[in-house]
């Protein structure tokens, strides 16, 4: 599949609420070569998937978005355990 930028867009705008989960491609069933290039990685992740936005993990389901700019993942998993330890506390 080829993806297109109104293939993206349309992917994007999908309401999470509305989709069947079992549709879904499971994440923890993603394989990616981490020693490729970004390029072929994000083909591979794309090919292995229906919406490279929306995925479910388990039975929960999982939308991501793309920034160019802002904070890395590494930065918002800190964050959020960080807020995780402060409900514990």
């Amino acid at each position: 599949m080829e993806l297109t930028r109104e293939k993206l867009q349309e992917m994007a705008a999908v309401d999470i609420r509305g989709v069947d989960i079992n549709s879904l491609t499971d994440l923890r069933d993603i394989v990616v070569d981490t020693k490729k290039p970004v390029a072929q990685k994000l083909a591979s992740f794309a090919a292995q998937t229906n919406n490279v936005y929306v995925h479910r993990i388990g039975d929960y389901i999982v939308k991501v978005r793309f920034m160019e700019e802002g904070p890395t993942i590494d930065d918002k998993m800190e964050e959020y355990l960080r807020r995780l330890a402060e409900i514990h506390i």
